[in-house]
Parts: structure tokens; C-alpha cells; sequence
């Protein structure tokens, strides 16, 4: 009977260990599973990240090449007109808003690239954040400028030689940014360039 008990007792044992076991188990595997899944999910939102910012930067890279191309002949032309003295045409400057992504390419920033993307992406696309915020801030400027812009009155009326002192300074500032602008838009196809080939070489894991 004793024999009995105690072979009942042990088995109960090895029963509740067994249990124990099976139950360690369970727990493991749920957490394994559900470590795997958040791991997949941000796979698959890495991967979303970098095939826009692949998109986006291809785009700008030709948008700010354009803006450079045209600004080379623009600018020049209006240099000249100032030489001349006369008064270029400045008061139809106007550049939509928001014309750039500066919004998501700061939660990127701010929120992503630092938790999933090497340094080597993070440091261009901080570079490239920045030349788009210095360009907006110039564009800002040229629309100020613009909406001063006043057309000459006719040399016979007795303001004229005070307007187009004004205008001429308002042109001459106008110009400056102009060149700011082309500088910027050069910098900011060549970040885009850059940027693009570090995506390119980005393996998602």
C-alpha cells in the first residue's frame, strides 16, 4: 500500500512537471511568435520607408536639376537687365506651399531612420532635410521681395527717380536670392544623388 502511495505521489510529481513543462513551453513559443511578427511588421515598414524615400529622392533629384538648369540662363539674364539699369520683371514670383516634403521626411528623421537605417543614411538625409529648409526659407524671400514690386511710373511724373531707386535695390536683392536659390537647387540634386545611392545599397534583413 505504501509502495502504492508513493509510486502515486511520484507520478503526480512527474504529472505537474510534465504540466510545467508543457506550459513553459507554450509561453516560449507565444513570445517567440510574437517577437517574429513584430519583426515582420517592421520588415515590411522598413521596406515601405525605403522604397519611398527611393521614389521621392529620384524625383527630386530631377525636379532640383531642372530648377538649377533654368536658373542659370534666368539669372544671367537678369544680371544683364540690371547692368543696363533698367528694372527687371520680379513681381510674379510664387512658389506653392507646401511644395516639398520637409513634414515626412522629418518623422523619418525623428522617428524611423534612427531605429532601422544605418548612420550613412541618416547623416545624408539630415543634410538633405536641411538644404530643403534653407530653400523654402529662400523662396519665402523672393515672394516677399516680389510683392514689393512696382512698375515704373513715367519719367515725367515726379516720383519716378525715387521708385526706381527702390525698385532697382528691391530688383538687386531679388537677384541675390535668385542666385541663393540656384546654389541650393545644384546642392540639393547632388545631395539627392548621394542619398539615392546609399538606398540603393540598403539590404533590408
Amino acid at each position: 500500500m505504501n509502495n502504492f502511495k508513493s509510486g502515486l505521489k511520484s507520478g503526480n510529481y512527474y504529472q505537474l512537471f510534465f504540466d510545467l513543462i508543457i506550459v513553459f513551453i507554450g509561453v516560449y513559443a507565444a513570445f517567440v511568435l510574437s517577437d517574429y511578427q513584430a519583426d515582420w511588421k517592421k520588415q515590411k515598414e522598413t521596406q515601405h520607408i525605403l522604397e519611398l524615400l527611393k521614389t521621392g529622392v529620384e524625383r527630386y533629384e530631377s525636379t532640383f536639376g531642372g530648377f538649377a538648369v533654368w536658373h542659370v540662363k534666368h539669372n544671367q539674364a537678369f544680371r544683364d537687365k540690371l547692368a543696363k539699369s533698367e528694372i527687371p520683371e520680379f513681381g510674379n514670383a510664387y512658389y506653392p506651399a507646401p511644395q516639398y516634403p520637409i513634414d515626412v521626411i522629418d518623422h523619418v528623421l525623428t522617428e524611423e531612420s534612427f531605429k532601422v537605417f544605418p548612420v550613412d543614411i541618416y547623416v545624408p538625409l539630415a543634410g538633405f532635410s536641411n538644404a530643403i529648409q534653407r530653400m523654402m526659407y529662400v523662396e519665402e524671400k523672393l515672394v516677399e521681395i516680389s510683392e514689393r514690386y512696382e512698375p515704373l511710373p513715367y519719367k515725367e511724373n515726379p516720383d519716378y527717380e525715387r521708385v526706381f531707386r527702390q525698385q532697382r535695390q528691391l530688383a538687386y536683392r531679388y537677384w541675390q536670392y535668385l542666385e541663393k536659390r540656384m546654389n541650393i537647387a545644384q546642392e540639393l540634386e547632388k545631395r539627392a544623388k548621394e542619398l539615392g545611392e546609399q538606398l540603393n545599397k540598403i539590404g533590408v534583413e
